[in-house]
């Protein structure tokens, strides 16, 4: 008896300092994972998640823009914490500021006017005045009372209790889900615009936008409040909008942009103002960055550019152990700065050629100050357009020689092999040291640069026909055990890693496989949007270099035959599904007698070195979708060879092989002998188009 009263004592014990014990924030599911409670209190770092997450504010590392200030920092903050890129958005927003000691406190509590004060900075909603009804008002920080003010006065916030606001007390979860749903429920969130404001650069592409679903955006550029009657800003129809300097403006202006989001039923957002500061000065030296080392086997690369240029291209000066190449020539002018004195002067440290990516003006301008001392290469098919904009003398057009695809460069302990991928321009060349993995493509890949909405303009070649030839480019490039570890743009200061060329390839088949929906408008405003279709994938602001964007002809929704159209047309709403063709054949241990591939119209006839060429625009032995019969050439030591099919679609409903089911890139071994016909048969997504192919084995003796 004695004993159950001394349990009974415990028992009321524990059950009276229980009582007393505040309860845990935490619940617990049922496999005894912690789980915080709606009741419990918030975090800073958590709050500052929500609110950071809900604005979309993209954390500099997570986009490509040289001209991005520095990112600020909290001493107790890292990137990589949990919320550490929200919290370090928000502080480059200005919505949260360091303590004295340049501490965030991220796993703090944060308090109710803390909480208040962040609610009103990121809403830009206006203080108030009039003081809210609380007993203990005299008690909340004077920086926090307009904002206490405002929330209390609109009834997105109460207080602890009808009478009390308890400023300092840490506020619930409960409580600021509450409040953000009132929020975001009664008003328009504010409009955002991208780029950020807070540096200065030549040229910005703007993007507004609003995290209120089905709000319309109205804006001004001329200073003056946007009302109902403003110009309605949509990327579809806008784009992002190009603010640049033009020569007669140089070199300096402010852009100005006002805007508010409205939506029925909610109150309109408050009117937010922009300002980018642009500066592009009117003469500028010649910079350059060493980006590796030589060595015994690989070359010295020097990146070149100008930041007097209106589109600041980027140029490469490759170095082995004997020669150089100076890969693109930039867009200064050649009589307002000369960049051969300046790559004499300051880099090359042997004799070096010249070789022009392709006949673009932000790529060739200094082409006259090399043609005299320097063999200057540039693919016949830029050369009308290099004649008329910048090599206008026949006899310097008569110093020019022909570089394309097959044609080998030796550095020095470097060989640089030559690829031809028309589509930006017909004249488009690239260069590969296949040892090293390095490739240089000047505007064929990249342009992911953020600031700039940039895109990759390929319409010049119809979009299939494209596809096929970015495969095969990319056949070639890893042939022969050529590696891709760097790829040197000529729109991205840093190279590029190799998965870029997954993501290009990428972009391009879906528009293959899906037709119009695989296509966007543009991301490019003033001379594009909407007059384009572009084809993206990725987010620009969110995943740094790894996103591509790709100009097509025509534009999003028109009748422009951006795909072939002959012997199938494959434009229109169905189109797409007819593809029962290869796009790609590889062969392991034979090789394949090509075609001639006419990718556009041979050029008009034009003037050059004192006579009339006329160039032809097209590429020999190419695999042709559209052509059936190939020879394969194997030699005679091979009893085998192994076919790779790429079909145009990734759709397509079967491929057989000599009447064997294959898969799509599949690797399918074959015993060959002179004479023997290789069959591949692929039945299209339709279900009802199909197209055969022979390959006729040629033992070669």
């Amino acid at each position: 008896m004695l004993n159950r009263m001394k349990s009974i004592k415990v028992f009321l014990a524990l059950l009276i300092v229980s009582m007393l014990l505040p309860s845990s924030p935490y619940a617990f599911t049922e496999n005894g994972d912690k789980i915080t409670q709606s009741n419990s209190g918030i975090t800073k770092a958590e709050f500052i998640g929500k609110i950071s997450g809900h604005f979309a504010w993209p954390h500099p590392s997570d986009y490509n823009d040289i001209w991005k200030a520095p990112l600020k920092q909290f001493n107790d903050v890292k990137t990589t914490d949990k919320y550490g890129k929200e919290i370090e958005a928000a502080y480059e927003e200005g919505i949260i500021n360091a303590d004295k000691s340049g501490n965030f406190n991220p796993q703090s509590e944060i308090s109710r006017q803390d909480a208040a004060v962040t609610f009103v900075k990121a809403f830009k909603i206006p203080e108030s005045t009039k003081a809210a009804p609380f007993s203990d008002y005299e008690e909340i920080r004077p920086d926090a009372k307009g904002s206490i003010n405002a929330l209390v006065e609109l009834g997105y916030m109460s207080g602890k209790t009808p009478n009390s606001f308890n400023p300092d007390e840490p506020i619930k979860k409960s409580e600021v889900d509450k409040i953000f749903k009132k929020i975001t429920s009664t008003m328009v969130t504010p409009v955002q615009a991208l780029p950020k404001q807070n540096s200065v650069a030549p040229r910005r592409y703007i993007k507004l936008y609003t995290p209120t679903p089905g709000a319309t955006i109205y804006y001004t550029t001329d200073g003056t409040t946007p009302t109902t009657s403003s110009e309605v800003y949509t990327v579809e129809s806008k784009g992002h909008i190009n603010e640049m300097l033009r020569d007669n403006q140089l070199p300096q202006r402010t852009v100005v942009y006002k805007a508010m989001a409205v939506k029925d039923g909610m109150v309109t957002s408050p009117v937010q103002t922009f300002t980018w500061h642009l500066y592009r000065p009117v003469v500028a030296d010649f910079q350059h960055t060493l980006i590796k080392e030589k060595t015994s086997t690989s070359p010295a690369v020097y990146q070149l550019y100008n930041d007097s240029e209106s589109v600041r291209p980027m140029a490469w000066y490759v170095e082995g152990q004997e020669k150089g190449i100076l890969f693109d020539v930039l867009q200064t002018k050649a009589d307002v700065k000369n960049l051969k004195e300046y790559i004499d002067k300051n880099i090359a440290k042997k004799p070096y050629s010249v070789v022009v990516g392709h006949a673009h003006g932000d790529h060739m301008a200094q082409a006259p100050n090399f043609v005299d001392d320097h063999d200057l290469y540039v693919n016949e098919r830029g050369w009308a357009a290099i004649g008329v904009q910048v090599l206008n003398d026949p006899e310097d057009q008569a110093k020019v020689k022909n570089i394309d695809e097959g044609d080998i460069i030796d550095l020095g302990g470097v060989k640089l092999h030559t690829y031809a991928l028309p589509g930006h321009d017909h004249s488009d060349i690239i260069l590969q040291n296949k040892k090293n993995g390095l490739v240089f493509a000047s505007d064929i890949y990249g342009c992911t640069r953020a600031g700039s909405a940039d895109n990759v303009n390929v319409s010049g070649v119809r979009t299939d026909l494209f596809l096929s030839l970015t495969q095969q480019t990319y056949s070639n490039l890893k042939k022969d055990g050529g590696k891709i570890t760097q790829i040197f743009t000529g729109h991205d200061e840093l190279p590029l890693n190799a998965t870029h060329l997954g993501l290009y390839e990428t972009a391009l088949q879906q528009v293959i496989d899906k037709g119009e929906a695989g296509t966007s408008p543009t991301l490019r405003g003033n001379n594009d949007a909407p007059n384009s279709r572009t084809t993206i994938i990725g987010d620009m602001w969110k995943d740094g270099t790894n996103w591509i964007a790709i100009k097509l002809p025509g534009i999003k929704g028109d009748n422009t035959e951006y795909l072939t159209s002959a012997p199938i047309n494959y434009n229109g709403k169905d189109g797409f599904m007819k593809y029962s063709v290869l796009s790609n054949i590889e062969i392991e241990g034979g090789e394949l007698v090509g075609k001639t591939v006419q990718f556009a119209p041979d050029s008009k006839p034009f003037s050059w070195a004192g006579s009339t060429i006329s160039v032809k625009n097209s590429l020999p032995n190419k695999f042709d979708p559209w052509s059936y019969n190939y020879t394969i050439k194997v030699p005679k030591t091979n009893k085998n060879i192994t076919l790779i099919p790429t079909t145009m679609s990734t759709k397509v409903k079967s491929i057989t092989i000599n009447g064997k089911k294959a898969e799509y890139r599949s690797e399918n071994r074959i015993s060959v002998s002179d004479g023997k016909v290789i069959t591949i048969k692929i039945v299209a997504p339709d279900k009802v188009t199909t197209s055969t192919y022979t390959f006729t084995v040629e033992i070669k003796q």
